[in-house]
């Protein structure tokens, strides 16, 4: 249930049954020639949804931007500083507290690692003020436990086999056929003025291999795996 088709009235009683609080976190960034921009937001609210029906919580509205490193200078990629994306997760999350919420899972999308720590350095001030229950992960972490058992190979990453796949089973109509290999080149622990340089052709990984099966075996994998985290972890 997404909070955002909720009445007034509604929320309030809803919230009285102490519901986890899903936050969808997502990313508009440039994703190689054959994935839509809004990419790491689709994955992320597709499971939020799936995953609320099965527990019975509540789907906060969408966050669709993030702090970007390695894609911040190609085109259609939209970013945010750390401390923007830290004060917006931050406000969030204690105007939910101030409704009555107690346990939030937060969900990414987006994985690079500024945008992880000012998420998670967000999460860790509402759960030290608040005394409120806080899971914080990437679900594309969760895809990738499974990936290597489906012949994913090493060094899939951004825009890959495994994010095309995903995508060709919750929005097929946005997967283009142009579908090369791509590579990501590391420069060790170099601070680089111009770090798209680590994808020359924009993503990494064979999409060319991508298929809806996959993906729909990689997207439930991910709602049943926060399922069994959310009851072992005691959120």
């Amino acid at each position: 249930m997404r909070i955002e088709d909720l009445t007034r009235d509604e929320f309030s009683a809803a919230i009285n049954l102490d519901p986890i609080i899903i936050l969808p976190l997502g990313a508009t960034e440039a994703h190689g020639p054959h994935l839509p921009l809004g990419t790491d937001s689709l994955q992320p609210e597709w499971v939020a949804d799936q995953l609320a029906e099965r527990i019975g919580a509540l789907v906060a509205p969408p966050i669709r931007y993030g702090m970007h490193s390695s894609t911040r200078n190609m085109p259609g990629t939209i970013d945010l500083s750390f401390d923007t994306l830290y004060h917006l997760i931050s406000d969030i999350l204690e105007s939910l507290v101030r409704n009555g919420a107690k346990r939030f899972l937060v969900l990414s999308g987006h994985a690079g690692g500024s945008h992880m720590t000012a998420i998670k350095e967000a999460c860790r001030r509402t759960a030290t003020a608040y005394d409120s229950r806080i899971m914080f992960l990437s679900d594309y972490d969760l895809a990738a436990e499974l990936a290597p058992r489906r012949g994913v190979a090493p060094g899939d990453g951004h825009g890959g086999e495994v994010e095309t796949s995903r995508i060709m089973h919750i929005r097929p109509d946005l997967v283009g056929d142009d579908r090369p290999e791509g590579e990501f080149i590391s420069h060790g622990f170099m601070v680089l003025p111009d770090p798209e340089c680590c994808f020359p052709q924009g993503f990494a990984g064979e999409p060319a291999k991508a298929t809806a099966e996959l993906g729909e075996e990689l997207n439930w994998h991910v709602v049943k795996r926060l399922e069994e985290l959310i009851m072992r972890d005691g959120l």
